[in-house]
């Protein structure tokens, strides 16, 4: 049944609920039972009905009066059972609903009477209030619940319901336990059958949860326009694409200059006023943005309508939707310009010389650096004022502190534009001269600027007379960073100092020694750790069948940019440095290591000899070095030979007696190499005791011009075999020398004319050529050369 069918437009809202009601009861009020007591009322109505019509009909015959008063009976049992049954229904089906309307409603209900005071309260509504139940809020005044404004109001929404109208407002009031709740009420008037307003229906909606929401939402709404107020912020919300604003605060005005009207009028008008240096940048970091998807922030410059430069620094943050998809993109603009220029300040602390203004020694590294990168030739100078600790203490230091800063103008004045001049500290100055490399104009500007020192710096009679030592290196002849190239200048001033002072120095060859000792000891730490350390080995031989008895051992470095260093590079710094404790106990470990495996190949009789220097010899763990190696590698300790130079025995005498004494009863050999160079003192033969002797190369190359030095050569190889030591000639290169110091019964011989220094792989393949060349089989043996 469609219950707004007959319904006309216009119609008013109560003629609509009548509607709905007379809907409702039509449908739900029909007959269904009869109820006893209803039986009995229609029965009762039915035989006085039939009563009163039997005794109307007297004149009729009794027959007629019967079946009369019978029929009448009949019809009005019927009737008003029908009638009584309806209303029952109708009854029913209004409680029915009446009790459906208020399990289903979630409002406070409540009847008040003319007098304001509550009748009767729904169960939901004592609920709301808090009531143990709807009988401890009956006879309860309706209007003492409410305070202040709220109770005004609620004061003439009952007025206004009293009247005939309905009347709604919103207000706070207190539960009957103390806490305060929010309602929207509406009081509707209830008439009789005359249209007098005998009561009033007040229902009550607890909206508390809404206006603490809407509080919470408008304090934060409040703060946030205080926010955007005062704080110099931007926030902003732009389509996914970044072409449309959705939305941006009112601090786009303090910021950027421009207002949120006009960028919802044009969406990329703060974009015009980015700084053009800065633009394509920013373009950019957007395009990312969007391509990827990700996070994104930039500072730039802009320049707002009033004409200011001000830098910005603008973060990007990709929303996403359910989807994964960008939905759209939020992040904040804030003005950095005193950051910028805060900044600035500290960058113009850290590079620049506080006495003269120029530029420090960081500005300077940073300025090398950057040529170094660029490959471009360019000259540096090391000027270092001559005498200046002496005009310091004589002048004082404010008049010195004036006499620097006077130094620094002229040396600024004197260079061309392009020059970079920096006071490294104290009476330290130096220049970077760009894009030149030629000698003779670098002599001729260092030269200009020692004149101008001696005349510039002099603007009156009472100033010191000033000299300067200039060192000059070349990029990238002397070094190709910036400390290789400010050592070599340094050297180089130290080297015009010494010529005389006043005057200028060009970097050479010894400053470039000096720098690449000193690479080479930075890199010590990282060889050893990294096994950039590596042995070859040269045999050495029996004169008469070649046979390799034994070989020495040669450390070599294979460094990762200069390739394989030779010992005479870096033995000398490894002394000075003290690494070469620990280089040394490495040779000896590896040189150990690898003579057990050449014997477990089958070369049993093989020897091997490590070359100990004085800093070694020094060091209390040289003895546990050795002992330790031999037992991890389970060698005989006469396998080992130690060689060690006379100057390292010489150096301390007793302390080296002591550790050969027990290198000695460890069971090892002991030879003193390069002998004849050094003391050449018989004593130390007979005080130290070695096994072998071991001529010095310079002899082994004069055998074939000078017979003195063939007498000596024999004389040495006797008294060593009186002394029960055995000998070996270095140096051997020729058939002839080999020949001489077999006559001369030399017991081993060594040098390139047998084998050369090489891998351990390849020592094998060599010896066996030596056998084939004297068609004889060969034993070899091994020593070592450690250092």
């Amino acid at each position: 049944m469609d219950v707004d069918a007959d319904i006309e437009p216009g119609v008013c809202p109560p003629a609509r609920n009548q509607l709905f009601l007379t809907f409702f009861l039509s449908r739900y009020g029909r007959v269904k039972t009869v109820a006893l007591s209803d039986l009995l009322i229609a029965a009762a109505a039915g035989i006085g009905t039939g009563a009163l019509a039997y005794c109307a009909a007297l004149e009729a015959a009794s027959a007629v009066r019967l079946a009369l008063s019978i029929t009448s009976g009949i019809a009005t049992f019927a009737a008003v059972a029908r009638k009584l049954a309806s209303d029952h229904a109708r009854q029913h089906a209004t409680l029915t609903l009446a009790r459906g309307l208020l399990n289903a409603n979630r409002d406070c209900l409540k009847v008040l009477g003319r007098d304001g005071n509550m009748l009767r309260v729904s169960e939901y509504g004592a609920a709301l209030m808090e009531a143990e139940s709807p009988e401890q809020l009956a006879g309860a005044d309706w209007l003492g619940f409410w305070q202040g404004d709220d109770r005004s109001a609620a004061e003439t929404a009952l007025a206004t319901a009293l009247s005939g109208t309905s009347a709604s407002f919103t207000g706070s009031c207190q539960t009957t336990k103390g806490r305060t709740k929010w309602w929207d009420s509406t009081l509707a008037p209830v008439r009789d059958a005359n249209g007098e307003v005998i009561a009033l229906l007040c229902a009550s909606e607890d909206v508390t949860r809404q206006t603490e929401l809407l509080t919470t939402l408008r304090e934060k709404s409040e703060l946030m326009g205080e926010m955007e107020s005062h704080v110099r912020l931007v926030f902003y919300s732009y389509s996914a694409d970044l072409t449309t604003c959705l939305y941006v605060s009112t601090g786009v005005e303090q910021v950027f200059g421009i207002t949120p009207s006009m960028l919802a009028q044009n969406s990329s008008v703060w974009l015009e006023l980015v700084h053009p240096d800065d633009s394509e940048r920013l373009r950019a970091e957007m395009r990312r943005i969007v391509e990827e998807a990700s996070d994104g922030r930039c500072e730039y410059r802009i320049r707002r309508p009033d004409g200011c430069i001000r830098w910005i620094r603008s973060t990007a943050y990709p929303v996403r939707d359910e989807a994964g998809n960008v939905a759209r993109v939020v992040g904040v603009s804030e003005d950095i310009t005193v950051e910028q220029e805060r900044l600035v300040a500290l960058d113009r602390l850290a590079y620049t010389d506080g006495l003269t203004g120029l530029a420090n020694r960081t500005a300077l590294v940073q300025r090398i650096k950057a040529l170094c990168r660029q490959n471009v030739a360019f000259g540096l100078m090391f000027i270092d004022l001559d005498r200046f600790k002496v005009l310091n203490d004589t002048l004082g230091h404010t008049v010195a502190d004036r006499l620097l800063k006077d130094i620094g103008k002229v040396i600024h004045e004197a260079l061309p534009p392009a020059a970079c001049v920096a006071r490294l500290g104290g009476d330290e100055f130096a220049v970077i001269v760009s894009g030149e490399s030629d000698k003779a104009s670098l002599a001729t500007l260092a030269q200009s600027l020692l004149n101008m020192f001696s005349n510039e710096v002099r603007t009156n009679h009472a100033a010191p007379f000033v000299t300067a030592s200039i060192g000059i290196s070349l990029f990238p002849e002397h070094g190709r960073d910036h400390e290789a190239l400010l050592t070599s200048a340094d050297i180089a001033m130290y080297a015009a100092k010494k010529a005389g002072r006043n005057g200028f120095q060009f970097a050479d060859k010894a400053a470039s020694d000096v720098l690449e000792d000193f690479e080479l000891e930075r890199s010590l730490p990282a060889a050893l750790a990294s096994n950039q350390f590596a042995l070859h080995f040269q045999g050495i031989h029996e004169p008469a069948s070649l046979a390799m008895k034994s070989v020495e051992a040669l450390v070599r470095w294979n460094h990762p940019t200069r390739g394989m260093v030779g010992p005479a590079s870096f033995i000398p710094i490894l002394e000075e440095s003290g690494f070469i404790v620990e280089v040394g106990a490495w040779v000896m470990d590896a040189a150990l290591a690898q003579l057990a495996s050449w014997r477990a190949a089958g070369r049993k009789g093989l020897c091997v000899s490590v070359n100990v220097s004085a800093r070694q010899l020094k060091d209390d763990s040289i003895v546990a070095v050795v002992d330790r190696a031999l037992r991890k590698h389970q060698l005989p300790p006469r396998c080992l030979e130690i060689e060690l130079t006379e100057s390292a025995l010489m150096d301390d005498p007793t302390l080296a007696q002591q550790t050969l004494m027990s290198l000695k009863r460890l069971g090892v050999r002991i030879a003193i190499d390069d002998f004849g160079t050094g003391y050449s003192s018989l004593r130390y033969l007979a005080d130290f005791s070695p096994d072998t002797v071991k001529i010095d190369r310079s002899f082994t190359a004069k055998l074939l011009r000078d017979e003195a030095t063939v007498s000596i050569v024999r004389g040495i190889i006797q008294i060593s075999h009186q002394l029960g030591m055995k000998v070996t000639a270095e140096g051997v290169e020729t058939n002839a020398q080999l020949d001489i110091l077999r006559d001369a019964h030399c017991d081993y011989v060594q040098g390139f004319f047998l084998t050369k220094p090489m891998a351990a792989d390849q020592l094998v393949d060599a010896s066996r050529s030596i056998v084939m060349r004297q068609s004889e089989s060969a034993v070899p043996s091994l020593s070592v050369d450690g250092t």
